[in-house]
């Protein structure tokens, strides 16, 4: 059990029964969010459309405000096909949560064991921003409906949390020992990590890591969306329809991370990756579904597919060196990166 600071009920460490996990912290937050907006249709010619939006939204505070306009136009060249495409900005305020500087505590495995990460709000959060547009082909004819989308994200400021992964692997590069302890250079990183046994920096001696909410480094994400429907109105006295959705993601580029002074996290390409411990998600490069239905009066039958490509966990550890024999019939440890995730697909079944 924690000492109390000063004989107060402040701990400076909130320890749950568990060791390391403590309860969330209790928060009563507010905000007030004005916002104004307005669209308008502008019909050129019969086959030229354009749309043109605009927000206003003020948070107030230190996230202030902001104004994001949205062009959208379409051509309609022939009755079967149509081309759109759209440029805009949009917006994001930090949530009451984010702000307010009280923790979390998560779990994460590094260093050969699982250790606290403390997960604390910034009221110095700056907004996240971003520039989007997409290009786009449609094709309608009787039931068949069909549509092909180019689209690109920049953003600015991306509201994440520190990449506990690239903190750890920076200050102990090895994964063991002291790795940069005592360090000048990393001095301001080694403050964020907490030590036991007389607090000697060491990788055995490890007990906690302190990260914040920040404002990240750019990312630039762009793919594919396809999707297709074909439906047949009369077929044995009812309704029957296929179609798929699919989405291509070609690039999900995000710049490097610095943490007190220090690059935790070179500029990396996200797609096909895990990307365990950075600021993102998985990546896939390929995701969707098909299906197919029928639907006679009161009944509705629907056969889908959703299917998730393979990833690769791109970390060293924990995974062995896969060792094999060369030519000569040497031992040899090749590279243990490259763990591969196999795709994902599941079939559901609905009446």
């Amino acid at each position: 059990i924690d000492t109390p600071v000063n004989g107060s009920t402040s701990c400076t460490v909130r320890n749950g029964p568990f060791m390391f996990l403590g309860g969330a912290t209790p928060a009563d937050l507010s905000g007030d969010v004005w916002a104004a907006f307005g669209e308008v249709s502008l019909p050129f010619t019969d086959t030229i459309q354009a749309q043109l939006a605009a927000r206003y939204e003020d948070y107030g505070g230190a996230v202030g405000s902001t104004f994001n306009p949205k062009l959208s136009l379409r051509w309609q060249m022939t009755d079967m096909f149509a081309l759109r495409g759209s440029v805009g900005t949009t917006f994001r305020a930090p949530p009451q949560t984010s702000l307010d500087p009280t923790q979390v505590t998560s779990l994460q495995f590094l260093g050969g064991a699982f250790r606290a990460v403390d997960i604390a709000g910034n009221p110095e959060l700056e907004p996240e921003d971003a520039t989007t547009y997409s290009i786009g082909l449609i094709a309608s004819s009787g039931g068949f409906t069909a549509t092909v989308d180019f689209w690109n994200f920049d953003f600015d400021n991306p509201l994440v949390t520190e990449p506990v992964g690239g903190m750890f692997s920076t200050l102990f590069p090895t994964g063991t020992g002291t790795g940069n302890c005592g360090n000048a250079t990393f001095a301001g990183l080694q403050s964020r990590f907490v030590f036991g046994a007389g607090g000697v920096c060491s990788v055995a001696n490890l007990s906690r890591i302190r990260t914040f909410v920040v404002n990240g480094p750019k990312v630039k994400t762009n793919g594919v969306d396809i999707l297709a429907n074909y439906r047949i109105s009369d077929i044995w006295g009812g309704s029957a329809a296929v179609g798929t959705t699919v989405t291509y993601t070609h690039e999900y580029s995000v710049g490097a991370t610095t943490v007190e002074g220090v690059v935790v996290s070179p500029a990396f390409e996200g797609v096909n990756h895990l990307n365990y411990q950075t600021q993102i998600v998985p990546v896939p490069e390929w995701k969707g579904n098909a299906f197919a239905e029928y639907t006679y009066g009161p009944h509705n039958f629907r056969v889908q597919v959703n299917h998730i490509a393979g990833y690769v966990d791109q970390r060293t550890a924990p995974f062995p060196p896969n060792v094999v024999q060369d030519a000569t019939g040497a031992t040899v440890a090749r590279s243990n990166k490259g763990q591969k995730i196999d795709a994902f697909t599941t079939v559901d079944a609905t009446w």
